[in-house]
């Protein structure tokens, strides 16, 4: 499905997208659709926004303690009693931070896919970008595609994957705007877009929807995050 331009609207401080039906999901409804669901996040910080803001409406979900180093560790959240698993991790090379971190159990996103077996109640979301605004886009390319072809072996072996791409948001406009500056990050968006235009995922319009609510930050404020996840639950439910 082509998404219009934009892609939809804030009312209320709520998104409202313009291609699908949508619906916001109260308690119960999350609590359903999450029993037996093996998530798996892999990209960048504005992802990792996610582990924080979920416990919040799916108040079941625990933080499991992995041990990792530094603020970039492996994520999980867990249910025991639903089945339900959630974790995050980072993608690997390149990514920029002044923050210690190991790169001990990290991966590049394909290799990451092709680790999944992937069924009915997997799902899979993505989202690069913020990392790779300071460098060639030919490098952001070659990594899309990648995905591309590593999201196409997964449909092979397991059809019924849910696979979500989360496009990069908008940021400061004051902190070194030559190399991260939006110009970059909306190039790069245009590109994922037409990579993976004809492939069966979702999209989750985090450009558009950081334009709407006028958030120009990295990391977006948690009612962004909160229309973030709705319209992530919207699709694998």
């Amino acid at each position: 499905m082509k998404i219009p331009v934009p892609g939809g609207y804030t009312l209320q401080e709520k998104w409202i997208t313009t291609f699908c039906d949508q619906i916001q999901l109260d308690k119960n409804n999350i609590d359903g659709c999450l029993k037996g669901k093996l998530i798996y996040l892999l990209g960048d910080s504005t992802l990792r926004q996610w582990i924080s803001y979920l416990p919040r409406v799916a108040k079941t979900l625990k933080l499991f303690d992995l041990h990792g180093t530094g603020l970039f560790k492996k994520y999980l959240l867990l249910d025991a009693e639903r089945h339900t698993q959630i974790q995050w991790k980072k993608h690997i090379y390149p990514f920029i931070t002044s923050q210690l971190h190991s790169v001990r159990d990290a991966g590049y996103i394909p290799q990451e896919i092709d680790q999944i077996s992937g069924d009915k109640n997997t799902a899979i979301v993505i989202t690069l970008g913020q990392h790779f605004r300071p460098f060639p886009i030919d490098l952001f390319i070659r990594r899309a595609i990648s995905i591309r072809k590593a999201i196409e072996r997964l449909f092979l072996r397991s059809p019924d994957t849910k696979v979500i791409i989360k496009t990069e948001n908008i940021r400061e406009m004051h902190l070194e705007t030559e190399r991260f500056g939006d110009f970059h990050g909306y190039i790069q968006y245009l590109t994922l877009n037409d990579i993976f235009k004809d492939l069966n995922v979702g999209v989750i319009d985090a450009w558009d929807m950081t334009i709407a609510y006028a958030s120009n930050n990295l990391h977006p404020p948690d009612v962004v995050i909160g229309s973030q996840i709705n319209m992530f639950l919207n699709y694998i439910c």
